[in-house]
């Protein structure tokens, strides 16, 4: 493992060094396209030690990044493909959020119902009103499985979270978590171009670099706190402004938050 490091941090310096030495052989270049190959290194290696984690092969990375060298040179992007699990995901997400939010599926305390399978104001007609040509039955099975619902004795189904969440070596989420890493590379690369700071998105970090790691789990346990309230009267302001029959263009909205615990920065490092 520290053979691996030195090797990728004397990779990065000659990079460094090959880019100093071209800025100094051409000083008229454009900085723009420096710190875009910048970024550039940044994120192929942050995504190389993503993958790595997971548990993919180097070989079967280089092979697929040489795929992609040859896409790119074609003038392509690559191929993207998604799975109909994180499809099943995205739809489960809108059936409790709908099971919570909706009169016909509520008490009068405000609480999700328990609903049976089938019948009026059922599991089957909240998801085919999200999934049309969704299968009741797996669409059941996947909310079981990851402990979103429970089968009570009389046959009716009981909503546990308000939220989704997947993790814990769930494989959907890897794929979830790389769809919203594109979603942030997409708002970040729409700010840089936007002039007017008005209409860029939210891009927002709290950090220090300081914090004693024996606050970790109470930071953890704020930050969620927080999270939840603050996406909470998100989602309502969401769900008051959207609608599913106006003719006028829809777009998909949200905000993400997400925390993190790194290492103290190293000198020359950010």
């Amino acid at each position: 493992m520290g053979k691996a490091s030195t090797q990728r941090k004397n990779v990065r310096v000659d990079l460094a060094s090959a880019r100093s030495r071209h800025i100094r052989a051409n000083p008229g270049d454009d900085r723009e396209r420096y710190f875009a190959q910048l970024a550039q290194d940044v994120l192929l290696s942050g995504t190389v030690h993503f993958l790595t984690g997971v548990g993919l092969p180097r070989g079967g990375i280089a092979r697929k990044l040489r795929a992609f060298a040859a896409a790119v040179e074609k003038g392509s992007d690559g191929p993207t493909l998604h799975s109909d699990d994180l499809e099943i995901f995205a739809t489960v997400c809108h059936i409790a959020h709908d099971w919570t939010r909706c009169p016909e599926y509520t008490g009068r305390d405000g609480e999700p119902k328990a609903l049976p399978v089938r019948g009026r104001n059922s599991l089957a007609i909240l998801v085919r009103n999200r999934f049309p040509g969704a299968h009741v039955g797996r669409a059941l099975r996947w909310m079981s499985k990851r402990g979103l619902i429970h089968r009570r004795a009389d046959g009716k189904y009981v909503l546990h979270q308000r939220a989704v969440f997947v993790g814990a070596r769930d494989p959907v989420y890897l794929e979830w978590v790389a769809t919203h890493a594109t979603h942030h590379l997409k708002t970040a690369l729409g700010n840089w171009r936007q002039r007017n700071p008005d209409v860029r998105q939210l891009d927002r970090v709290a950090r220090v670099f300081d914090l004693p790691a024996s606050e970790v789990p109470k930071f953890r346990e704020f930050a969620k706190s927080r999270a939840e309230s603050c996406l909470e009267e998100i989602d309502n302001w969401l769900e008051d402004h959207s609608t599913r029959t106006n003719r006028q263009r829809r777009v998909e909205a949200g905000v993400h938050i997400y925390g993190y615990v790194g290492s103290l920065p190293t000198p020359g490092s950010f």
